[in-house]
């Protein structure tokens, strides 16, 4: 408590809600597992009575999120429409039903938010409650909705023409015990003949029948666009849950392939994310809204290759990084690149501090920092870095679907050099290939192609180039010929194993709102997801990439989906994972 602020604090609170131009309040979050497609028939709850205190200063209130786009720099100001004008929390609590996976299990998640304290803006007061009795009655299945031995592990979904490069793959996993199916995409469509809309959805009602049928656990799909045709070897859908209001562009789509994975809705039924039927898919904006379950019901990946030569190589570094990953202490160095990523009020170094809190998070490994407080962040000291070789990395600033970057401190505006698709091509890291998790915008756009500068002047003419706002489309680097993350992972002789990144754009906490000491950039949005990934790894050894992935997912769902804010879907639906789901991170040697 200071003059101007009051801070509410409770202890049973599990964390605070933290949303622009909104109250800053605590609130418990519970999570219950049960049988999968479980219903929730009803939910009654009952309070003590309510204490009504009047403030006679301000509570602190959400600030801007702040966007990780690189190339220009954006404000996001805040929308006044916003404003909470009456009670927030709407209720005193808040609950919603998922089907998802728990490490390998599937179950029906519960997830109850508490809110004991509200916010009544007219009067400035707070109504306070000690006791909180909540009924939920349920009803179990009758039958399981998956089946309940495993015939296959992992599902690989891609066009017949990569099939028979994929076949030392399939071979790979299978003689390493986890049972692989190959399946190319063209039976996919002739089995689902009588499935689906469109070919999106006749690959995930198949994705379905492998859970149900096969007991898959695993699905990696191969294919992204037909080179630089504009065209797609495997299909993608696009979200359409768009914050219009929280970030400083209006992205109006982007893509998610966490589509695929949420097979299921709470309740076991078809999840999909187009319940109004009308052919736009995920939507969310002032006028309609999809139900969306997005807990992930199988752990997937993606090697969006758009070339013969690109699933060749990838089935080189797959096999040969689980064969014998663990030679050397190179593994054992995470790597950290990170500077200011914004110009804050509170002048926090954002990207070096959540890189020593994910350091912290990783005990036992060799931090190597490249800081752009301790020098420039370019080809040479990142390539020098990478080439030393590095169990896991990660980039966290801003990015563009061709480069990535930060700033020096102490103010954080003046931009590093940064890293380019083009500084790649002197990569020579061999087979000591990281993980790589990226904070920053349209690092993993993988739909770019160089065809999108004869589209940008053909719309907008010479304008495509203007330098002032509004800027040209140009700027935003969607004439890439691949994006950051999947030339990173895809490159011959190098690179990365595997990317986690951001398909549209990615976004930050600012401040720290709940005074606890923390930036927000570390605690909530892009922020939490980086961390917990690590988190996983690092402290609770789950060692499965698509687990990690998903759990890192699943784990966000809980913790924010309750809060009914648009910007916490659009963060689980953009992170995608390039990578295989079913690759054991340090290798596969002596594990069977």
């Amino acid at each position: 408590v200071d003059d101007e602020k009051v801070r509410v604090c409770v202890d049973e609170a599990s964390h605070y809600l933290i949303y622009p131009s909104k109250p800053v309040l605590p609130v418990n979050v519970s999570v219950v597992k049960f049988g999968f497609g479980t219903k929730i028939v009803d939910v009654e709850y009952n309070v003590d009575s309510v204490v009504v205190y009047d403030l006679s200063c301000r509570l602190p209130f959400g600030g801007r999120v702040l966007p990780d786009v690189f190339g220009k720099m954006f404000s996001v100001e805040e929308n006044k429409s916003n404003v909470v004008t009456n009670l927030y929390p709407g209720d005193w609590i808040s609950y919603h039903a998922g089907g998802g996976l728990s490490l390998d299990r599937h179950v029906t998640f519960f997830v109850l938010n508490v809110y004991p304290v509200r916010y009544d803006s007219v009067n400035n007061s707070l109504f306070f409650v000690n006791n909180v009795t909540v009924t939920v009655r349920y009803r179990e299945p009758d039958t399981s909705h998956v089946g309940e031995h495993s015939i296959y592990d992992l599902l690989v979904i891609a066009p017949s023409r990569f099939c028979s490069i994929l076949e030392p793959f399939v071979e790979h996993k299978n003689l390493h015990s986890v049972k692989t199916r190959l399946v190319s995409l063209e039976e996919v469509y002739d089995r689902m003949f009588w499935y689906g809309r469109d070919n999106a959805e006749k690959i995930k009602y198949f994705i379905k029948n492998a859970v149900e049928y096969w007991g898959v656990t695993y699905v990696l799909l191969v294919g992204g666009m037909r080179g630089q045709t504009g065209g797609w070897y495997l299909p993608v859908r696009y979200s359409h849950v768009v914050p219009f209001d929280e970030q400083e562009y209006d992205e109006s789509s982007f893509i998610s392939d966490l589509y695929y994975a949420d097979v299921y809705d709470g309740d076991g039924n078809f999840s999909s994310w187009d319940s109004n039927n009308n052919g736009v898919f995920a939507e969310w904006n002032e006028t309609v809204r999809d139900d969306m379950d997005l807990y992930p019901d199988v752990y997937l990946g993606r090697l969006p290759c758009r070339s013969v030569a690109e699933v060749k190589t990838m089935v080189k570094k797959i096999i040969a990084y689980e064969k014998d990953v663990c030679e050397g202490d190179w593994f054992n160095n995470f790597l950290v690149v990170a500077g200011d990523s914004y110009n804050d009020t509170e002048h926090f170094n954002e990207g070096e501090l959540i890189g020593e809190a994910a350091i912290q998070r990783m005990p036992g490994f060799n931090p190597v920092r490249v800081y752009a407080s301790e020098q420039d962040i370019n080809r040479k000291t990142v390539n020098k870095a990478l080439n030393k070789g590095c169990g896991f990395a990660y980039f966290c600033g801003h990015g563009s679907p061709m480069s990535w970057n930060t700033h020096f401190p102490s103010n954080g505006t003046e931009w590093c050099t940064g890293y380019e698709l083009k500084d790649m091509l002197l990569l020579h890291n061999g087979r000591r290939l990281p993980v790589v998790v990226v904070g920053g915008c349209h690092n993993a756009q993988f739909d770019v192609t160089l065809l999108n500068i004869l589209r940008g002047l053909r719309d907008e003419g010479l304008s495509y180039f203007r330098v002032k706002p509004p800027f040209g489309g140009f700027w935003y680097g969607e004439w890439s010929p691949e994006c950051w993350a999947w030339f990173l992972t895809s490159k011959r002789g190098g690179g990365a194993i595997a990317t986690v990144a951001n398909t549209g754009l990615g976004t930050h906490g600012e401040g720290d709102v709940d005074g606890n000491g923390v930036p927000d950039y570390l605690e909530v949005l892009d922020g939490w997801l980086e961390l917990r990934f690590f988190q996983l790894y690092g402290v609770e050894g789950v060692d499965v990439l698509g687990e990690i992935h998903g759990e890192t997912l699943t784990g966000y769902l809980h913790k924010f989906l309750g809060n009914d804010e648009r910007m916490d879907v659009k963060m689980v639906q953009q992170w995608e994972l390039f990578g295989d789901p079913s690759l054991r991170i340090g290798g596969r040697r002596g594990v069977e």
